[in-house]
């Protein structure tokens, strides 16, 4: 894996690219006029390349670009601002300062969804396995309120962005340490079939909910453990989630564990 620059070489892309490299722990190489054919042939099968355009762009041989865009977040976010319903905020019922573990970052567009829902005294954190998607997310989110949607810097700072596989970072949380803890794994994720989605497809993690997961996320959740999913995935209901059905969208439901009294440390699944 390497960090270079777009074609037309700048004196700022290279300063950036060198230092995504640095605070990566991987090599950058000039780009030299080489297209990005021939650094995946002849330098190494994963590329990096710092632009104007959409700030990082990802390159894996034999793959199309890969990049960021903030997807259905600023749709569902100007919803919200009308008074709008949006259906994670009604699943999971998210209030001004709730803390929110959202256990597949993806696009971001859940998250940044929550961060506006829960307010500057609430708390999001956002984990992703794929470390190409988790570098994508962290340089574009910065990218796009510099340049495109300057308002959104306040709340794309609150985001809390954490490289990490969901279920190892599940078992070294405390008991009820957030009010809600969230799953789209994306193997089921047939929604928002956006470009955004499809482009993504190929470096995001196919891991699928366990009852492992269920067990840490019903020890880490204060309040719900909410799962958002597709209808093909049969594997809801016997893991003890209740579908919302009054919250069921054309290609997707919720399904929900309330944490009253259901779970403490020591008891199963």
């Amino acid at each position: 894996m390497i960090v270079t620059t777009a074609f037309d070489e700048t004196e700022e892309l290279v300063q950036r690219a060198e230092q995504l490299a640095s605070s990566l722990a991987i090599p950058y190489v000039a780009r030299r006029k080489k297209t990005v054919k021939s650094l995946l042939d002849s330098l190494d099968s994963q590329l990096f390349v710092v632009n104007n355009q959409r700030g990082l762009s990802y390159y894996e041989k034999g793959q199309d670009e890969v990049f960021f865009h903030p997807n259905m977040a600023m749709h569902r976010i100007k919803q919200l601002e009308r008074g709008q319903s949006d259906s994670l905020v009604t699943a999971c019922k998210l209030e001004a300062g709730m803390s929110f573990l959202d256990c597949t970052l993806g696009l971001a567009s859940d998250t940044l969804v929550a961060n506006y829902q829960v307010g500057s005294s609430g708390k999001v954190v956002s984990l992703e396995k794929s470390f190409p998607l988790f570098v994508l997310v962290r340089e574009g989110l910065a990218h796009y309120a510099m340049h495109e949607k300057t308002e959104w810097q306040a709340l794309i700072d609150q985001v809390s962005l954490v490289h990490a596989d969901n279920l190892d970072y599940l078992r070294t949380c405390e008991d009820n340490a957030f009010d809600v803890v969230y799953f789209d794994f994306m193997f089921h994720h047939t929604v928002e079939s956006s470009q955004g989605i499809k482009i993504i497809k190929p470096i995001v993690s196919y891991d699928v909910m366990t009852p492992e997961h269920v067990k840490e996320a019903m020890r880490v959740a204060k309040q719900r453990v909410v799962v958002k999913s597709s209808y093909k995935n049969p594997m809801i209901e016997p893991l003890g989630f209740t579908i919302l059905r009054q919250n069921q969208k054309r290609h997707f439901f919720y399904g929900v564990i309330e944490m009253e009294g259901a779970f403490r440390k020591g008891d199963g699944v």
